[in-house]
């Protein structure tokens, strides 16, 4: 199974929902979070309100603190060993469950994409065809 790592954006307006979305996007099994511009307060913060997601920092600046506060969940660049693309977005479910099988085919440990408000469903439901989550949720 292909893995997903989200390209969190460094700016953002209320960190109370940035935060909220990293912990939506950890509990729907994203594997990895990115931070642009790698902002290691922020970092700090992801690393607080997470327990399992493992944070790709850019550079090592501040690697022990950030250590420290997510358990040793810091990556720096790509592990070694593993193989991942930069994706873009796909437009749908469909295109989604598509491109996750074609990396997978290619070889691909994992896929990195920026952040989408949409992953979260995309991460719970890949499958286009199960939407048991909707049925549950009308009765």
């Amino acid at each position: 199974m292909v893995k997903v790592a989200v390209v969190m954006p460094a700016d953002f307006g209320d960190a109370a929902e940035f935060l909220a979305d990293v912990r939506a996007l950890e509990a729907a099994g994203a594997d990895t979070i990115e931070l642009e511009g790698g902002d290691d307060a922020v970092l700090g913060a992801i690393a607080a309100v997470t327990h399992r997601v493992r944070l790709r920092a850019g550079a090592p600046a501040s690697a022990d603190v950030l250590q420290k506060l997510s358990r040793g969940r810091v990556v720096h660049g790509t592990p070694e060993g593993e193989s991942w693309a930069r994706v873009a977005m796909p437009a749908d479910r469909e295109s989604w469950a598509t491109m996750l099988r074609e990396q997978e085919a290619a070889g691909a440990d994992g896929v990195i994409v920026a952040w989408d408000a949409r992953l979260v469903d995309l991460l719970r439901n890949p499958d286009p065809d199960d939407r048991s989550d909707l049925l549950m949720s009308t009765g």
